[in-house]
């Protein structure tokens, strides 16, 4: 059997964690069988708009197998990016697994037209990564499992522990300017403050972090260093790149494992950033509202109190995985 798995279609190196763990997963549960890397669809990645896109080189047109595996939050696009691939696959007489996805957003009218289609083209399985997604569409899919994300396995890749001589905390923020970081005792995520600044000028982001090399060029916080991780893999605009000490950027997702698996704690408002801090079983604080945040609900971790301080569990993300790769073999 020759089993495909999607791992491309990143819009920021958060999208690279959960599908390499996801690859890594399949390829030890059928080390008996072909199981290679998939192409994505290229708009899901790259997002061009207008007549350039008739200038893709679809690679995944051209990629045959037994089973694909695609992930990620892809639901609302499977009647855009993915519908003409899932109607080939079903032509040859192939079989699709959606795992560690997402379908939370959008329209209920995109949701009725998206589960008609998946129930005219079902997949072999439908593990959600957040509960909302599973309630949504379990109707329409009835291998349908109330999954989990597989950031949450990253502790399985084959990540460097690194000792750089100092201690370090990981900041990582996208949807806001980083705050001014300090403490009045030792340096804890507990008793670490912060004062927030979302935006300058009531400007919208896109536009006030081109003034972020205006904040205090904070290096550490008492013997802390602040590692600022840049998960947008864009090459454009470096000086909010690395505008401040400590900056971090890499096309190798391995590498910013490393860090999270290293650093005493995260501060973010990027779910995958807290998602790979708890599962290497650090601490993380997360400043966000956005429904993809649902993964933590699935695994009971609550990040809606406590000033949005998350403890791990591991014993939880082990058992979930375990009851994961059952069904995976169930199915497959």
């Amino acid at each position: 059997m020759k089993i495909l798995v999607e791992n491309s279609t990143w819009n920021n190196v958060g999208d690279g964690f959960y599908q390499t763990a996801l690859f890594a997963m399949i390829k030890d549960l059928y080390p008996e069988h072909e199981v290679y890397m998939e192409e994505g669809p290229t708009n899901r990645a790259f997002r061009v708009k207008g007549r350039r896109k008739s200038n893709f080189f679809h690679l995944m047109d051209y990629q045959d197998a037994d089973v694909h595996i695609f992930s990620g939050p892809m639901i609302r696009q499977i009647l855009t990016n993915y519908k003409e691939k899932i109607e080939t696959i079903k032509k040859k007489g192939n079989a699709y697994m959606l795992i560690s996805v997402s379908g939370v957003g959008g329209t209920e009218a995109l949701r009725r037209e998206t589960g008609e289609f998946l129930r005219k083209h079902p997949p072999l399985l439908l593990s959600s990564r957040d509960e909302e997604t599973y309630n949504r569409y379990k109707d329409d899919v009835p291998q349908s499992y109330n999954g989990i994300c597989a950031a949450f396995l990253v502790n399985r890749l084959p990540v460097d522990q690194i000792t750089p001589g100092f201690p370090f905390f990981i900041s990582s923020f996208y949807r806001e300017l980083e705050p001014i970081y300090h403490t009045n005792g030792t340096v804890s995520l507990e008793n670490l403050l912060l004062n927030r600044k979302k935006t300058f000028f009531n400007l919208p982001h896109d536009y006030s972090r081109h003034l972020n090399f205006l904040r205090p060029q904070q290096e550490k916080v008492g013997e802390h260093r602040i590692v600022r991780v840049h998960q947008d893999l864009s090459t454009h605009y470096y000086h909010i790149k690395f505008s401040h000490p400590n900056s971090f950027m890499s096309f190798n997702p391995l590498s910013y494992l490393a860090l999270y698996k290293s650093a005493d704690f995260t501060v973010s408002d990027r779910v995958h950033s807290c998602a790979a801090s708890l599962a290497f079983g650090k601490p993380a604080r997360l400043f966000t509202s956005s429904p993809r945040a649902g993964i933590f609900d699935r695994l009971g971790i609550d990040y809606k109190t406590n000033n949005g301080i998350m403890k791990p569990n591991l014993a939880i993300i082990d058992e979930e995985m375990v009851k994961l790769q059952n069904v995976i073999k169930r199915t497959l």
